[in-house]
């Protein structure tokens, strides 16, 4: 959060109230009309894009973190309101610096306090093994595999307890940071879905709604600070993030021009970026999930896992 000291507090006023700020991001506001703005902004992008209807059922993906304790804080107020149903799912990924008991006590407290339905998933009695083990015998990057097995437990248990679409915590930050790396790297068919909401053609993938997709992470960090809500995120995941290029890139850009990122999702919202690659999804021969090749990524670790394990 963009705090303002005592001093520039006296001068610096709310652009909504003329109170005195305590929040300087894009522009200075007071408590009270920060989270006023902060929410009609998310309840805006929502009915622009139709990300909820009517009897939805949307579980959101908690790790315990700003971002997805913010989407979930939002979505808990706005319920009542489009008359959608709410669940948060909590996965235990076998690694201490993501899911230990401080992280699970914050989640289901979250959950507890504004009466939403808190699902909890041990990944450890999927895989076998915790999500550290496997990667370390399989010899997979531990955060692109934690990665991995989330979206597969998230779409599939979904799909299976009768939500039918998926909220995240992805916000402006995310976003642009994606589009980048994934346009250097010529991956185009990725760039397309980068939207506020994906829809596939699959029957067995759940929709994903984006509702942070034009906030800042530092309006999610304030967002939550400004409301004392506790949060306890994954300290591995903030690690590797800072040592990611376009982190430092884009922090670089932010330093000349702070509204970057929330101009360039602005504009990526409406612009059509299509790819000549088409991907056929069919299902795992071995679990039946969406796949484009005959096994599943996720069956191909466990398969390999459970190979080492037994060689050994």
């Amino acid at each position: 959060m963009t705090e303002i000291s005592q001093q520039e507090n006296k001068k610096t006023k709310c652009i909504a109230c003329k109170k005195p700020a305590i929040v300087n991001i894009m522009n200075p506001f007071c408590k009270e009309c920060f989270i006023k703005h902060y929410e009609r902004r998310v309840e805006n992008l929502i009915k622009r894009h139709k990300l909820v209807r009517k009897g939805d059922k949307i579980l959101v993906a908690v790790s315990g973190g700003k971002d997805s304790l913010s989407c979930a804080n939002v979505l808990s107020k706005l319920r009542e309101k489009f008359d959608f149903e709410l669940g948060v799912l909590h996965i235990d990924v076998g690694i201490p610096e993501c899911t230990n008991e401080r992280t699970l006590n914050v989640v289901e407290g979250f959950c507890r306090e504004r009466d939403i339905t808190f699902h909890f998933y041990d990944l450890s009695g999927f895989l076998g093994g915790t999500t550290a083990e496997v990667a370390k015998v399989t010899r997979r990057p531990l955060c692109s595999l934690c990665g991995m097995l989330k979206r597969y437990v998230f779409n599939r248990f979904a799909r299976e307890n009768g939500y039918n679409k998926i909220a995240t915590g992805h916000c402006a930050d995310d976003v642009t940071r994606f589009f980048f790396k994934n346009w250097i790297s010529r991956d185009f068919l990725w760039i397309s879905k980068l939207k506020p909401i994906t829809v596939s053609d699959h029957p067995k993938v759940v929709t994903r709604i984006r509702p942070l997709y034009e906030m800042l992470e530092a309006e999610n960090l304030a967002y939550i600070q400004i409301q004392q809500i506790p949060i306890a995120g994954c300290s591995r995941c903030s690690y590797f993030l800072r040592r990611d290029k376009w982190f430092d890139i884009l922090r670089l850009i932010d330093e000349h021009k702070k509204d970057f990122k929330f101009n360039f999702v602005k504009a990526l919202e409406v612009a059509e970026i299509s790819s000549k690659e088409k991907r056929d999804f069919g299902e795992c021969a071995n679990c039946g999930e969406p796949t484009d090749g005959d096994v599943c990524a996720v069956c191909r670790v466990k398969e390999r896992y459970n190979r080492i394990k037994l060689s050994v």
